[in-house]
């Protein structure tokens, strides 16, 4: 039998093709920590297997670079180009 685990986990992945595994406090990612990962207000792009993408929601606005390492990965599921660090994130921590 599988333990849920008790703080929530995501992988960051910068535009510079850097991934992280990143910790949260606890068991849902709170808006903020959601907003200090991608440096903004967040927008959900819901992916296959319960995954949410969480990216900057005023990205190509504020002219951030493109994650070139994520629409190479995702540019056949999503019709957009992503830009800014994102956020990869379960959706059971996401409350």
């Amino acid at each position: 039998m599988s333990k849920t685990p008790t703080t929530a986990k995501g992988i960051k992945i910068t535009t510079k093709g850097v991934s992280e595994i990143v910790t949260f406090k606890n068991k849902f990612v709170s808006l903020k920590e959601m907003q200090d990962i991608v440096g903004g207000y967040v927008e959900f792009v819901y992916l296959p297997d319960n995954l949410i993408m969480v990216v900057n929601e005023e990205g190509k606005m504020n002219n951030l670079p493109v994650n070139e390492y994520i629409n190479l990965i995702y540019s056949k599921i999503i019709n957009d180009i992503i830009v800014g660090d994102i956020l990869l994130i379960d959706n059971k921590y996401v409350n």
